[in-house]
Order: structure tokens, then C-alpha cells, then sequence
């Protein structure tokens, strides 16, 4: 229901969109965009961990940054083509039709046991399965235990903190999180057109804006495809690192660009960097820190303390989002656009770190078995028949 809540919310932003008249009209819209994704953003993660088996979580869970860049590449292609209403009723069209579609899906299994309704539980599993309740009473028995068992010790805010695994837990979602929004990520997406202006390449920035969409949908389905093989440190890894070298390279053809006039240096032969910069960033993003930061939301918390944390972390993600994008411009004004690409690259760099020593890995675990983990009470592989202790 929060889900359809955030879809209705969309859809009555988008009808102010097309029917507005004044300035305010516009900004009670923006605000319920704004309440719409904080509900999507926040609540989708839970609900996809839940409905998943542990072998295709991770790719169910990257799924949700394949439709963000599906969202943008759509805006990309037919927003600098049709008019300002004709976009607002296409894109209109995509809560509706999410409506009508989402309303078909059961609650999760999770939901029906934690309000004691069983047998809606086993129907729910049988319909996400596909399989008799029969074959499933392995799996049905292990969410029952562990719903109930957070039930028992239903959690406050303050066992957030307390508890070590969620005190762990909140450290490594919040770290992440906050490091994905100051890689300059929004910037990027919302200010594309306007860098390639600036840089000045013979690229229309629109088709670039074009060419940059579908690199980020293509490395999304990359993500999915592979990320239960991988794991998620290797993807985070390979994230932060190439979005570092992408961010240096386009700081460095700025100051470049700075030194043009006084030095006469030409920049012909580098005209290829501004887009190659951007299209590597955009990759290395939407390989691991776009998907995975919202997917370790939903792995790593207790069932009995979800709500709260996620509600935190998705709070400070928009939060670091608001910062970055308002001082955007006038940091650009005042450092220059070469140092502002590498105060971001210098952010990568810190993400790289922090990944390496604070990240656990969580492919092809159990939540259960990630909470033993988050403890530090995880069995040990000892030996290469992977027997556990």
C-alpha cells in the first residue's frame, strides 16, 4: 500500500504539472515528487528483499537502478523534442500504468505472518514461488521463526543503537549511502547538458545527454546479470575506483580548459575526454554504488528494526542529495569546475577505502545469516570443501 501511496503521489504531482497555472501549483508538486520517492526509494528495497530468494536478490534488488535509468534515458530522448505539457502527460502515464499493474501483487509473506495472518502468508509465497505450499514449508518456516522472533523483541529507535549488528548495519548503509550522493552523481545527471555546453564539443548536449542514458541503462543490466556471480565489495571496488578516474580525467580537461586562453594550449585533440569522462562515470556509478547502496538497505538490517533504519538512511541520503545539489553552482562559481570534479574524485577515493575496510559481503546469504555476520558470529570456512563451524 506505501508503494501505490508513492505512485499515487507521482500521478497527482504530474496532473499539477500539466493544469498549472502559478509558480505554487509547480512547487506542490515538486514537494509530492518529493514524498513520492522518498516512499519508492525507501520502501522498495524491503519489499524486493523480502519477496526474494537469496540466490536472486541481488538481481532483483539491482533492478531498481535499471528502472531509474530507464526513467532518466526516457527524459533524455523525448524531453528536448516535445513540449513542456506533452511531457508531463507522458510521464504521467507511468504511475498510472503502475497502478494498475502493482495493485495485482500480494504483500509479502513477511508482512501477512507479522500481522498473524497465515494463511494469506502461505499464498502469498506460493503465488512469488510458483510452487505448492507443500514444497516450500523449509522456506515458509524460516520466515515464520524469524518474523516472529522480531516480534519478540520488537525494536524502539534506541535499538538502533544499541545493538551491535544494527549499530554495524547503519555505519556501513549510511556510509555508503552518503558516499554515493558526494561522488557528485546528481550534478552530473541533472547538470549534463550544461557540462557539455561548457566544454564545448561538437556533440549536441542532448544526444550526449542520449549517449550518457544508455550507457547507464546498459552497465545497469550488467549489475543485474552478474551481481549474485560477483558479490557486492568487488562491484562497490570497481564503482568507486572507475568513477575516480573518470572524475580526475574531466577535472583535469577543465583546468585545462582554465589554462587555454593564458597558455594557448589547444584542446582539440582532448575533445574526446569530456564525454569518455562522463560515459566511465556514469558506468562505474550504475554498476555498483547506484544499485548496491540501496540494495545493502535491505539485506542488512533486522526484520524488527527495518522501518526505522531505512526511513534514517534514505532521510540522510536526501539530505547529503539537497547539499550537494544547492551549493553545486555556486561551488563552481567559487573553486572553479576543475576543483570541483576533483573534490568528488577525492569522495570516490574515500569510498574506495571505506568499502575495502567496512563493507561485508552478503552474496548467496540468508538474512539470517547476515545478521550472524553483522554480530561477527558467522560460521568460518576452514577448508576448501566449504564445510562451516
Amino acid at each position: 500500500m506505501a508503494l501505490l501511496a508513492s505512485g499515487v503521489q507521482f500521478a497527482i504531482a504530474f496532473i499539477l504539472f500539466v493544469t498549472a497555472r502559478t509558480v505554487v501549483q509547480i512547487l506542490i508538486g515538486r514537494f509530492l515528487q518529493g514524498c513520492g520517492i522518498g516512499f519508492a526509494l525507501a520502501i522498495t528495497p524491503l519489499y524486493v528483499c523480502e519477496i526474494a530468494t537469496a540466490q536472486r536478490r541481488g538481481a532483483l534488488g539491482s533492478l531498481l537502478q535499471v528502472s531509474m535509468t530507464l526513467g532518466m534515458l526516457m527524459v533524455y530522448s523525448i524531453g528536448p523534442y516535445v513540449s513542456y505539457t506533452t511531457m508531463q502527460y507522458i510521464l504521467l502515464a507511468v504511475p498510472v500504468l503502475f497502478c494498475f499493474a502493482f495493485c495485482q501483487m500480494p504483500e509479502t509473506p513477511h508482512y501477512y505472518v507479522a500481522h498473524g495472518r497465515y494463511a494469506d502468508a502461505s499464498r502469498s509465497l506460493e503465488r512469488l514461488r510458483g510452487e505448492p505450499i507443500e514444497e516450500l514449508q523449509e522456506e515458509y518456516g524460516s520466515i515464520q521463526r524469524s518474523v516472529e522472533d522480531s516480534i519478540r523483541n520488537r525494536a524502539n529507535l534506541g535499538e538502533l543503537f544499541r545493538d551491535h549488528a544494527n549499530r554495524r548495519a547503519l555505519f556501513i548503509c549510511t556510509g555508503i549511502i552518503v558516499l554515493q550522493q558526494l561522488s557528485g552523481i546528481n550534478p552530473v545527471q541533472f547538470f549534463t547538458q550544461t557540462i557539455f555546453e561548457k566544454t564545448g564539443s561538437s556533440i549536441k548536449p542532448e544526444v550526449a545527454s542520449i549517449i550518457i542514458g544508455c550507457v547507464q541503462v546498459v552497465a545497469s543490466m550488467i549489475t543485474v546479470l552478474t551481481l549474485d556471480k560477483l558479490g557486492r565489495r568487488p562491484y562497490l571496488l570497481i564503482s568507486s575506483g572507475g568513477m575516480c578516474c573518470a572524475l580526475v580525467a574531466l577535472g583535469t580537461y577543465f583546468y585545462l580548459e582554465t589554462q587555454r586562453v593564458s597558455s594557448g594550449i589547444s584542446l582539440d585533440r582532448l575533445a574526446f575526454l569530456p564525454v569518455l569522462s562522463l560515459v566511465v562515470f556514469t558506468s562505474a556509478f550504475c554498476l555498483g554504488f547506484g544499485p548496491i547502496a540501496w540494495l545493502l538497505i535491505g539485506e542488512l538490517f533486522a526484520p524488527n528494526i527495518k522501518s526505522f533504519a531505512s526511513s534514517i538512511v534514505s532521510s540522510t541520503c536526501w539530505g547529503v542529495a539537497f547539499f550537494v545539489l544547492f551549493y553545486f553552482s555556486s561551488l563552481d562559481a567559487a573553486i572553479g569546475t576543475h576543483w570541483l570534479f576533483w573534490t568528488f574524485a577525492i569522495c570516490t577515493a574515500g569510498a574506495f577505502l571505506f568499502t575495502y575496510l567496512f563493507v561485508i559481503e552478503t552474496k548467496g546469504m540468508s538474512l539470517p545469516e547476515i545478521q550472524a555476520q553483522l554480530n561477527e558470529t558467522a560460521p568460518v570456512v576452514i577448508n576448501d570443501k566449504n564445510q562451516r563451524y
